[in-house]
């Protein structure tokens, strides 16, 4: 999982909720579909929750970021409609 071979920055070290949270962020634009398949592999496997995120660009510069979550329903409607940025950060 190195970031120059993968195309994502990858860490274990958050939580939601008491519970691990896979968290992604892309080198580029969007993180390689090879790379996310196996993170979300991994996230059914290991029944860890997995926040990603795209990065938005207009004209070429960075404009923010899409975030996106896999995982359990409730998680999904957390970062649908009530996960703020900061957050997932809360350990």
């Amino acid at each position: 999982m190195r970031p120059d071979q993968c195309g994502a920055v990858v860490a274990l070290d958050r939580k939601w909720h008491g519970r691990k949270v896979i968290t992604a962020f892309p080198t580029g634009e969007r993180i390689p579909a090879d790379t996310l398949e196996w993170l979300m592999a991994y996230s059914r496997e290991y029944s860890i929750p997995l926040l990603f995120c795209e990065n938005l660009l207009r004209d070429g510069k960075y404009a923010g970021k899409k975030s996106l979550g896999y995982g359990p329903p409730s998680f999904i409607h957390a970062v649908k409609t009530e996960l703020e940025p900061e957050d997932i950060w809360k350990l």
